[in-house]
């Protein structure tokens, strides 16, 4: 697989895979390849995870760092919870979260009326798209919101004035 693959990542997976598996019989690449084994040495059967661990490079004392680093980042986690939390809470009680909510609601609803005054009727935004681009009719009733019949009623009502 690691010669056949078109894909870098697999070929190089695949390579690690077989390094592995030839180290585990106590041979290098080569004489895995060349098959150079008449008889596999005696090994511990597998025993469960750490059969699954060892093929994913883990061994059991590295496993262990992992499971603390976790439980940290999850106390880490917690407790930035518990001082956002604290910090709110004392935003509320001294009346600074509600002044930021209202300018909050302010601008969006200012920005909203900006918006709603530039935008330009759908009918008439449709017909310069039909007449100045070459959109499709699907294309032109997404952007204006209009249903794609209308489009292809304005095209047909501008070729008859033209």
């Amino acid at each position: 697989m690691a010669a056949e693959s078109p894909f870098e990542g697999e070929r190089s997976n695949a390579l690690a895979a077989a390094e592995r598996l030839a180290k585990r019989f106590g041979l290098t690449l080569d004489e895995a390849a060349a098959g150079g084994i008449d008889e596999p040495p005696p090994q511990e059967p597998p025993r469960g995870d750490e059969h699954m661990a060892d093929d994913l490079g883990f061994n059991p004392e590295s496993l262990d760092r992992f499971a603390r680093a976790v439980h940290l980042m999850d106390n880490f986690i917690m407790e930035d919870k518990a001082r956002r939390e604290a910090a709110l809470r004392a935003a509320q009680s001294r009346g600074l979260d509600a002044e930021e909510l209202r300018k909050a609601v302010t601008s969006s609803v200012a920005q909203a009326r900006k918006t709603k005054q530039r935008r330009m009727n759908p009918y008439r935004h449709a017909a310069t798209l039909l007449r100045e681009t070459s959109l499709s009719f699907r294309e032109i009733a997404n952007i204006t919101g209009l249903d794609i019949y209308k489009v292809v009623g304005l095209k047909l009502k501008l070729r008859a004035t033209s």
